[in-house]
Order: structure tokens, then sequence, then C-alpha cells
């Protein structure tokens, strides 16, 4: 049924504008290739999620044992605690973020082990829009299926969230995709938005002041802005594999807004 029938006049259901979403769809495929680091070897067919979360959530639906590196994101092990494993030998699919989850630093080092297995990879691209001199060029790999990109941590739009998930997988997105069943909410609230700022604007707005923060804290600065990092110790209760992992982000916008 495609309208509601009542009181004053129906109310049609279908009243979306699908050309500005196909519009944002290509707008954020181009968005994510501006960014002055290099950016090659996706996949070819990409679709829109409900950021990063979904895309996840949908990937455990496809796939029974979850590989990840010690200091992934933590979600994986919260959601799924039997089915995660740092054994990638009984992996159906590995995960891998990159940056890392831990370190906010690259994560080729792991895709290339991963790699190695010969299994479904998943690169979460999750700090893209909030990192520099890390290299998204995918083209050397043979087993990445899916990557997925995010606009959350660039405009802070966590609760209105989306990403493009590209895949070679019979994902469930691909199938309500063709169905004409988009997922229309959290992209039309980033019409606009995402003309505000480059995926370097981040790095450029607040690198200096991620510099000072860490120089006053005696930490390492990441290269996603949002982290400063710890290997001396001093920091144990934000530990993230083999580093204390600092959020720093709130002081940062302490320092930009005084």
């Amino acid at each position: 049924m495609s309208k509601i029938v009542g009181a004053a006049k129906p109310i049609n259901l279908q009243a979306v504008d699908l050309t500005k979403y196909r519009n944002f769809k290509d707008k954020f495929h181009h968005w994510i290739h501006s960014s002055a680091q290099m950016v090659a070897g996706l996949p070819k067919d990409c679709y829109l999620v409900s950021g990063l979360t979904d895309a996840f959530n949908q990937t455990y639906g496809m796939y029974r044992k979850i590989g990840i590196f010690d200091g992934e994101y933590g979600y994986h092990q919260l959601t799924k605690p039997n089915r995660v494993t740092a054994d990638l030998t009984q992996a159906d699919v590995i995960i891998i973020s990159h940056p890392f989850s831990a370190d906010g630093m690259s994560a080729h080092d792991k895709l290339a082990i991963a790699d190695s297995y010969n299994k479904p990879i998943f690169v979460d691209c999750a700090f893209f829009g909030a990192c520099k001199d890390i290299n998204f060029d995918f083209t050397s790999y043979k087993n990445i299926h899916s990557v997925c990109f995010s606009l959350s941590k660039t405009f802070g739009t966590g609760r209105h969230r989306v990403g493009l998930l590209y895949t070679t997988a019979n994902y469930p997105v691909c199938v309500y995709e063709k169905w004409q069943y988009p997922f229309i909410a959290g992209a039309e609230y980033h019409y606009q938005l995402i003309d505000q700022l480059t995926p370097d604007s981040l790095v450029a707005r607040y690198g200096s002041i991620q510099q000072e923060i860490c120089n006053k804290l005696a930490v390492v600065p990441s290269n996603t802005v949002l982290f400063g990092l710890d290997y001396n110790n001093r920091f144990d209760q934000f530990r993230r594999g083999n580093v204390n992992r600092l959020c720093i982000s709130e002081l940062i916008a302490e320092q930009y807004n005084s």
C-alpha cells in the first residue's frame, strides 16, 4: 500500500526524490576519492548503508566466524563474543579497521597478513575523513571483498549515520537496493552537509592543536587527528592492543573554541 487514506488528504508514502538520493551516492563516492590520500582498488559496486554499524551487522548475518586482530574495534566482541576469533585460520571473514582502531594508524601490515589466508576481508574505514598520510590503495590485495566508509567522524553525525559500502559479496543491501527499497533518512541528512568539508578538512583544521595537546601530555600524535598514543604505560586505562589510545577530541574542541 502506497497511501494512507483517512482524514483530509491521502498521504503518499512514496514521495521521495530518488534522483537526489542517487546523486548523493555519486557525490559520496567522489568525496572519498577527493582526498589527498590515495584511494584505489575498491570493489566496483557500492551501496548506501546506515554507517559502518549497519555494514557490520549485515556481515555478521553472512559469515559465521569473524576474524580480528588484537586491538580491533570492540563492537565485534561485544556483539558476537562467541563468534569472534583471533585465530584467522578459523575465520570465515576477516574484519580489519584501516586506520586501525587501536591507534588510528595504517593497517597495511595486517591487511597483508590477512590476505595470505585467502579468506574474504572486510575493511572498516571509519576513521577516513579524520586522518592523514595513510594510503587507501587496496589494489595489491586479492581477497578484499568489502570496504566501507562513513561520514560520522568527519561531520559528527553518528546519530544520523550514513556509510558507503563497496562490495563484491551479495549483502542484504544489494537485494533491497534492487527492490527500490533504499536507505533514505541518513543519506538525506547529509545531502548538503557533505559539501561543507573534504576528507582532509579535520586534519587541516585541528592537526596543529592535536600536536600541541600531545606535546603537553607527552604522547605521540596518531595519524588520526582524534588520538594521542602512549607507549610508555602511563595511561594503561586506555589500553588497546599494544598501545594506550587517548581520545583527545574534547580537548581539541575546547582549545579550538577558546
